[in-house]
Order: structure tokens, then C-alpha cells, then sequence
């Protein structure tokens, strides 16, 4: 009995240890600004998280002065994928408004977060597959 006990308690105590936690959207809005701060990207302009009849959505605007487009376009996507995978909130969409000195109108560009995860997080699809399968740019 004493055995079933212990490994029992054991068990949970790891199960708990390693649960996931979920935090709401004033948290991962806190995580985001530390985030930009700590990893020296390009420059957190603001964030939005909302919904509509299909997509739950995370949407960063960044300033990408003094980065290229292409690793801004990283960053911001990781960053998006990092956070949707501790939210609360089930994000399925990724939208990343990329600002410039050197263009009147932003890079806006969207994708799919589970795909966007098994680039970035999971290392399942190459940058490559993400960009043609995963990735929509818009240009205006």
C-alpha cells in the first residue's frame, strides 16, 4: 500500500511539474514587451489579440528599422508562435504589420500559427516549406 501511495504521488508531482501553464492576455502582453526588449530585435510598436467568425488572431506591429525584412519577419513570427503556444487563448492566426522609414505603407503579412509552430518551435518544416505553405505576404 505504502509502494502505490508513493508512486502515486510521485506521478502527480511530475505531471504538475510538467503542465503546461496558460496565461491570459495581460500577461502575454507583458511577455511580449520583455521579449522584445531582451532579444534585441526590431522595435514592439504594439500588439492586438481579437477575434472574428473564423480566426482567433495575435496581431504585432513592428518598426524594423535597422533589422532586414526577412529577420524581422522571423522574429515577429517567432515571437507570435512562442506566445500562441502559452496562451489561454486558442490563436490560430498570425498577423505581423511591419513598419519602415523607407515605406509609406507596412508589410503585412499572415499565417497559419500551427504551422508557424512546427517551424518554429517544433523544427518539424524548414524555413522554406513555412514560407511557401504557412506564409502570406502583402505588399502595398
Amino acid at each position: 500500500m505504502g509502494f502505490n501511495k508513493l508512486f502515486l504521488t510521485i506521478f502527480f508531482l511530475v505531471a504538475f511539474i510538467n503542465a503546461k501553464d496558460k496565461f491570459d492576455d495581460h500577461q502575454i502582453g507583458v511577455m511580449l514587451n520583455e521579449y522584445f526588449l531582451s532579444e534585441k530585435g526590431p522595435t514592439l510598436l504594439g500588439h492586438r489579440f481579437y477575434e472574428t467568425k473564423k480566426n482567433i488572431i495575435i496581431q504585432l506591429e513592428i518598426d524594423q528599422d535597422g533589422h532586414s525584412p526577412s529577420k524581422s519577419l522571423l522574429f515577429g513570427f517567432k515571437a507570435i508562435s512562442l506566445l500562441a503556444d502559452i496562451s489561454q487563448k486558442n490563436f490560430n492566426l498570425g498577423i505581423l504589420v511591419m513598419h519602415s522609414k523607407n515605406s509609406i505603407t507596412p508589410i503585412v503579412a499572415e499565417t497559419n500559427i500551427k504551422c508557424a509552430q512546427s517551424f518554429f518551435l517544433e523544427e518539424k518544416i524548414g524555413e522554406k516549406k513555412w514560407r511557401k505553405n504557412c506564409l502570406t505576404v502583402k505588399h502595398n
